[in-house]
Formats: structure tokens, C-alpha cells, sequence
């Protein structure tokens, strides 16, 4: 067992001494890998010079996960793995209906046996949504259109949805204190990258947040791993979904159960290096600004950023990133759509046809 005190960037990194493999810190919590890890980090000089910042390096979650999966990809591996270890033969998860992580739910629940249904809710139309609908039901999951109440209330879904069946439910975007676990692993991952020279150590990070379990499951990794980097979780949800409150309400659920595996493993509560901005959201959920239209444009072709959430974060980073400082951006997107495609908007349930049309 590993005590407290005896927890340094060393040692912690001795713990995820094979990357991408179950770390010893959480040997006993349970795992399938769903490929893509680890991802590497890419230095980005000309857009840090563009900003003043002294170096300028992106995390590329948007490569998590084969063949997609993006951020989406690590909490998965920590769902799916248990939905697997408990028996169970189906999954139910929930997100708008151009949900990435409804998506990847499809796309790996499938590669592993199980059937997945998806629950989904409104959000804009768009080509994005269109496609992640077709690509959905190309895999065979199986889509339903539903109500807030049904991801307020799981039991309500399962009812509706998939009585009879007893499915693994995940929370929407997999944010649940073991599935928080995935960025667990993600902060000892980087840890080991800036130890190995790949990136010097962060002053600050920017991560997109929409359910905050990414967030979440980062600051504990960074701090268990011995980096002390001001995390930035930009906004991207409702307000009542992403609050400073339900972050520390994870952090600290999340730490429980990184404690039921290994009773060492440091607590680290959220402190005044962890900022929520909500400055970038704009009219909500899904909905473009200009801000972030202006922050893909700055960046090109060299990052994939979508409208939902890494162009807000983006932008955060143009305007609040200190000048001089070793910024990294945490790139959480997956531009991948796996094809082809053969699903028809004629295969998709009623209430969800409208997305789909050209």
C-alpha cells in the first residue's frame, strides 16, 4: 500500500510506468481498452508566438479511442469495462442528438457484445448532428427521442426504453465517479509526457467542460501526479449543469472510489488553482459564437475544434492565457466519423428524422 507522504511526481509515475495500461493505483477497478492511448502531445510554436506564450502544446484526446471516441474514449474504458464485469448485455446512456459520447456508447458498446440505447435529447440541428444520428444507427444502436425527465431520472429511461433488459445506465457524457476515473489515468499520462521531456511542465491548462467529469477526474490525476498547473474548465453546458460545486461534488466522489482501491491515494480538494470560466458559453449548449468561429480560424488546420465545445475552450485560452506562460490546451474532440454510412434518415425514429434532413 502506498502511503500518503510518500506520493512525489516519482513515484506516482512509477505507478503508470506502461502508459495506456491499468495503472496500479486503480488495479482493481475494472477496464477494457478501447485503443488510441496514450495520446501524444503536439508543440504548436508559431500560434504561441502568435499569443505571446512562451510554448503552446495541445493534448490530442481528439486521436482517444478507436475507431472514435475522442475524451469520450477514456471514461468509456472504465464504464464498459464494469458493464462487462457485472454481466450485464445492454447499456443505456443519454446526451443531445448529435451526442459524441452517444456515439462512441454505440461504437464500442457494439465491438464489445452489448446492445446500446441511446437516449437523445433536443439540441441545434446541424451536419454534425446529422451525421453522428446516421453513424448511430448504422451500428445498430438503438435511438430513442427523449425527455429531460428520462435523463433527470434513469429509472424513467429504463421503463420507457429498455424494460425487461436491466442495462448498464451511464450518466450523460459518462461524468460518474468511476467513469471520472478515465482522467484519472489521463492526468498520470501527462505527468509521465512532461517527465519524459515531451512538454514542459504546464503553468496553466484549458479543457473544455460540459458535465464536468473531465475536469474533475484531471484535477485529481495532475495532483496525485505531482503537477501543479492551474486547470481552467471552460464552460460549455447550461449553468446548472457545469458548477463549481458539482466539480468539487466530484472530485471528492471520485477520490472515494480511488480510495476504496488503494486506501494511500491523496486527496487533493479543489483549491484556487481551479477555475470554472463561464465567459465563453454564449446562447448555450451547442450554439456557435463568434468568439470561438474566431479562435478555429486563428488555429486553422492544425487542430480539429468543433462548435460545441473546443472552439469556446479555444477562445478561453486566446484571451486568458497568461502572456509568457507554458500553456497546454486539452484537445477533446474527434472529428472521425467511421464509414461509410449506409443508415437513412428513413431508419431513424420519428422524433429524431428532422436532424437528420439535409
Amino acid at each position: 500500500m502506498i502511503g500518503r507522504r510518500e506520493w512525489t511526481l516519482c513515484t506516482a509515475l512509477a505507478l503508470f510506468a506502461r502508459p495506456g495500461r491499468a495503472a496500479a493505483y486503480v488495479e482493481h477497478l475494472p477496464r477494457v481498452e478501447l485503443g488510441g492511448l496514450p495520446t501524444r502531445v503536439t508543440a504548436h510554436p508559431a500560434l504561441a508566438a502568435r499569443l505571446g506564450l512562451r510554448s503552446l502544446h495541445v493534448k490530442r484526446d481528439d486521436e482517444a479511442g478507436r475507431p472514435f471516441g475522442g475524451s469520450k474514449a477514456r471514461k468509456l474504458e472504465r464504464l464498459l469495462g464494469e458493464a462487462r464485469a457485472r454481466g450485464h448485455r445492454a447499456v443505456l446512456t443519454f446526451g443531445g442528438a448529435g451526442s459524441n459520447h452517444a456515439l462512441a456508447t454505440a461504437i464500442h458498446a457494439r465491438r464489445l457484445g452489448l446492445r446500446a440505447h441511446l437516449v437523445l435529447l433536443p439540441e441545434p440541428p446541424g451536419p454534425g448532428v446529422r451525421a453522428h444520428l446516421l453513424a448511430a444507427a448504422d451500428v445498430g444502436a438503438i435511438l430513442h427521442a427523449g425527455r429531460r425527465a428520462h435523463r433527470d431520472d434513469p429509472s424513467l429511461a429504463v421503463r420507457d426504453f429498455a424494460l425487461g433488459e436491466d442495462p448498464y445506465v451511464i450518466a450523460p457524457g459518462g461524468t460518474s465517479p468511476l467513469g471520472n476515473v478515465g482522467y484519472v489515468d489521463a492526468g498520470f499520462e501527462l505527468a509521465a509526457q512532461v517527465a519524459d521531456g515531451t512538454l514542459p511542465a504546464p503553468d496553466v491548462i484549458f479543457v473544455a467542460a460540459g458535465t464536468t467529469g473531465t475536469a474533475a477526474g484531471l484535477w485529481i490525476g495532475l495532483n496525485a501526479a505531482g503537477l501543479r498547473s492551474r486547470l481552467v474548465a471552460v464552460r460549455a453546458s447550461g449553468r446548472g449543469t457545469a458548477t463549481r460545486r458539482r466539480v468539487a461534488a466530484e472530485v471528492e466522489a471520485t477520490q472515494a472510489v480511488l480510495q476504496s482501491s488503494n486506501p494511500g491515494f491523496p486527496v487533493t480538494p479543489l483549491d484556487d488553482r481551479f477555475e470554472l470560466e463561464h465567459g465563453f458559453v454564449g446562447a448555450g449548449y451547442a450554439h456557435p459564437t463568434p468568439r470561438g468561429h474566431a479562435a478555429r480560424a486563428l488555429v486553422g488546420g492544425e487542430l480539429p475544434l468543433d462548435e460545441t465545445y473546443t472552439e469556446k475552450a479555444f477562445a478561453a485560452l486566446v484571451a486568458r492565457a497568461p502572456r509568457g506562460a507554458a500553456v497546454l490546451f486539452w484537445d477533446t474532440f474527434d472529428p472521425r466519423i467511421p464509414g461509410p454510412v449506409r443508415a437513412r434518415v428513413e431508419d431513424l425514429p420519428a422524433g429524431l428524422r428532422g436532424y437528420a434532413r439535409e
